[in-house]
C-alpha cells in the first residue's frame, strides 16, 4: 500500500519553515545615508557611518559584498533609489547575503510598521538580519525582535514630531508672506547680502508671454507651440497648472493656511488684474477652451464657433466617403452637423463656408470710407478716454477703501480676536466679491490712448481685406478673425443659409451701414453721422463736422 502512496508524493503537505542559510560565513551589505542635500554636501556623517560599519565588520569577521546609499535619501519612505537597489541585490543573492549593516536603525528606515514588516520579510524569506553597529540587537529571539521593532516605532514617532515642527515653521513663514518652499516654474531662489529672495528667471519671462497670449484668447496648443519655439517645453497639464496658480500674481495659497490667502513678498510675474482676466476666460470656456483641431478640421473652421439657429447648440463636423457614379471616383465630402438629436441641420462645409464669406464681406469696409470712419472714431475715442480716465481714478480710490476694510477685518480676526469666525467668513466673502468687481472694472478702464488708436487703425485695415484674409488663411487665422469680428460667435439658419449674431466688435459694428454710402455721398456729414450714431451715442456728444 505504501508503495502506491509514493505516486501521490507531489500532493503531500509539509510545515512552513523559516529560511535558514546553509553557509557558515557572514556576508553583508553596507547601507549609509543622510537626509538632505545640505547634509550630503557639508556633513562628514557619511564617512563616519562608513568607517564605523567597516570597523564593526572587521571585528566580527563580516565579508562586505557591496556598498549602497552613500547619498541623501529621506527615510520617511522606502521608495528610495539606493535603498531599492540594495533590496534588489539581496533578492538576486539570496543564498549569499546574511546581514545588512547600518550605523543606526533610523538610517535603515523611519517608516515604523513598514520597517517592521520589511525586516520580518528579510529575516524569514531571505535569511537577512539588520544590524545597527552602534546599537546591535540579537534578533534571533522574540525579545530582540521586539526591541528592534520598538526602535523602528520610536524612529517613526521622531519623524512625526519633526514633521509637525516643520509644518508649524512653514505655516508661520507663509503667513508672513515668505514662500519657504521650492518655487514654481519660472522662479529662482537667489541670495543677496545673505537674504533669500525668489525672483523671476529667464523661463519666467517667457511664461509671462504665455499669460498675455491666454488673456488675448489664444488656445493652449498655440501657446505651447510658441513656448517651445522659445525653448520652453512643457505639457498641457503643466500649462493649465501655471495659468491657475495665483503665486504668479503675488498671492500665496497653501493648504497649511487653511483657506487663507496671503500676499507674498516674492516678485510678481503678472498683475492680479491679468490673472483674474485669464480666470474669467477659462471659466467662460467651461473646460473646452483650448481644444486643438486635427489636420482634418481645416475643413471645419466654424466648428463649435457657429451655433444652430434653431436650438443654439454648436455645430460639429464630419466627413463622408462617396463614389461618384459618372466617373467611379471616390471622394471625401465634409459637412457641418448640429449636435442636437433630431435637429437634422446638416449642410456641406463648402456651402456654409461660402455663405459665411458673403456674410463677412458685409463687415469689410469700402476703401473710400476708411478716412472718415477713422476721423470720427478717433474723435469719439478721445472724449470717451477722458471719461474713462476719471472713472479709473474713482475705481482706484474705491479699491483702496476695500483693501483697508479687508486689512482691518483680518487684524480684528487674527490679531485682536474681536470678530467671530462666522462673521469673519461672511464679511470676507462680501469684501472679496466687491474687490473682484472693482478689479474687473479697473481692468476694463485701464487703457492707453495711443496703443488703442493704433489697434483701431490696424482693425480697420484688416477690414479692407477681411474675406480674402479668412479665405486664404489656415484654421488658426480663420478662428482668430472670427473671434475678432464676432466675439460671442454666430448663429446659422441652414434652411435659408443666413447668419445672425448678437455681438459684433464695436470697430466693425457700423461698417455695414457705412457701406451703404456711395462714393458720391462720402462727404455728406449727415449720412456718416447717422451710421456712427450707435457708436458715439454712449459718449453723449455728436461728432464734429469733417474739415
Amino acid at each position: 500500500m505504501s508503495q502506491h502512496l509514493d505516486l501521490f508524493q507531489q500532493w503531500s503537505k509539509k510545515p512552513i519553515v523559516h529560511y535558514k542559510k546553509t553557509a557558515t560565513g557572514k556576508f553583508c551589505v553596507v547601507y549609509t545615508r543622510v537626509s538632505s542635500k545640505e547634509q550630503y554636501e557639508t556633513n562628514l556623517s557619511l564617512d563616519t557611518q562608513k568607517r564605523a560599519i567597516e570597523e564593526f565588520a572587521a571585528r566580527n569577521e563580516f565579508a562586505i559584498m557591496g556598498y549602497f546609499g552613500g547619498t541623501y535619501e529621506s527615510a520617511s519612505t522606502d521608495g528610495r533609489k539606493e535603498f531599492q537597489r540594495m533590496l534588489e541585490f539581496i533578492k538576486k543573492n539570496k543564498e549569499k547575503v546574511t546581514h545588512i549593516l547600518v550605523y543606526l536603525l533610523d538610517r535603515f528606515s523611519r517608516t515604523g510598521d513598514g520597517a517592521m514588516r520589511l525586516s520580518k520579510e528579510l529575516r524569514e524569506k531571505y535569511g537577512v538580519t539588520i544590524i545597527a553597529v552602534t546599537q546591535p540587537i540579537d534578533t534571533s529571539n522574540p525579545g530582540g525582535v521586539f526591541q528592534q521593532n520598538m526602535q523602528f516605532l520610536f524612529s517613526e514617532y521622531d519623524n512625526q514630531l519633526r514633521r509637525q515642527r516643520a509644518i508649524a515653521g512653514t505655516k508661520e513663514k507663509l503667513e508672513r508672506g515668505i514662500w519657504c518652499l521650492q518655487p514654481p516654474m519660472g522662479y529662482s531662489i537667489v541670495k543677496e547680502d545673505k537674504i533669500r529672495k525668489i525672483v523671476v528667471n529667464e523661463i519666467g519671462k517667457k511664461l509671462r508671454k504665455a499669460f498675455k497670449w491666454k488673456a488675448h484668447g489664444m488656445k493652449n496648443d498655440e501657446i505651447l507651440s510658441r513656448l517651445q519655439a522659445l525653448g520652453v517645453k512643457i505639457y498641457k497639464q503643466k500649462l493649465s497648472m501655471i495659468l491657475s496658480n495665483p503665486f504668479y500674481c503675488g498671492i500665496i495659497a497653501h493648504k497649511t493656511l487653511n483657506g487663507k490667502l496671503v500676499v507674498g513678498d516674492h516678485e510678481k510675474l503678472i498683475s492680479q488684474e491679468l490673472f483674474l482676466r485669464i480666470h474669467d476666460i477659462r471659466a467662460a470656456a467651461g473646460g473646452k477652451y483650448g481644444v486643438s483641431h486635427k489636420k482634418e478640421n481645416e475643413e471645419y473652421p466654424l466648428k463649435l464657433f457657429m451655433k444652430c439657429g434653431n436650438c443654439g447648440i454648436g455645430y460639429t463636423g464630419y466627413a463622408v466617403t462617396k463614389t461618384i457614379k459618372a466617373t467611379q471616383e471616390i471622394g471625401r465630402y465634409h459637412y457641418y452637423k448640429c449636435r442636437s438629436e433630431g435637429c437634422n441641420c446638416n449642410k456641406s462645409t463648402r456651402v456654409v463656408n461660402n455663405h459665411f464669406l458673403d456674410y463677412l464681406a458685409g463687415y469689410s469696409i469700402k476703401s473710400h470710407l476708411v478716412t472718415p470712419l477713422l476721423y470720427h472714431m478717433n474723435y469719439a475715442f478721445d472724449r470717451h478716454y477722458e471719461a474713462s480716465f476719471k472713472l479709473r481714478d474713482t475705481l482706484k480710490s474705491n479699491l483702496a477703501i476695500v483693501d483697508a476694510k479687508i486689512e482691518e477685518l483680518e487684524e480684528n480676526y487674527y490679531v485682536d480676536k474681536k470678530v467671530p469666525a462666522e462673521i469673519y467668513d461672511r464679511l470676507m466673502i462680501k469684501l472679496a466679491k466687491e474687490k473682484k468687481q472693482i478689479l474687473d472694472n479697473l481692468a476694463g478702464s485701464n487703457i492707453e490712448s495711443s496703443n488703442l488708436k493704433d489697434t483701431f487703425e490696424w482693425a480697420i485695415n484688416i477690414s479692407l481685406e477681411l474675406p480674402l484674409l479668412w479665405d486664404s488663411g489656415g484654421v488658426g487665422v480663420k478662428e482668430n478673425l472670427q473671434k475678432l469680428v464676432f466675439p460671442k460667435g454666430i448663429s446659422y439658419y441652414h434652411k435659408n443659409g443666413t447668419f445672425l449674431t448678437e455681438n459684433v466688435n464695436e470697430v466693425f459694428q457700423p461698417i455695414p451701414r457705412l457701406n451703404c454710402i456711395s462714393e458720391d455721398d462720402k462727404n455728406k456729414q449727415g449720412s456718416i453721422s447717422a451710421a456712427l450714431s450707435n457708436l458715439v451715442g454712449t459718449t453723449g456728444f455728436e461728432p464734429p463736422p469733417l474739415q
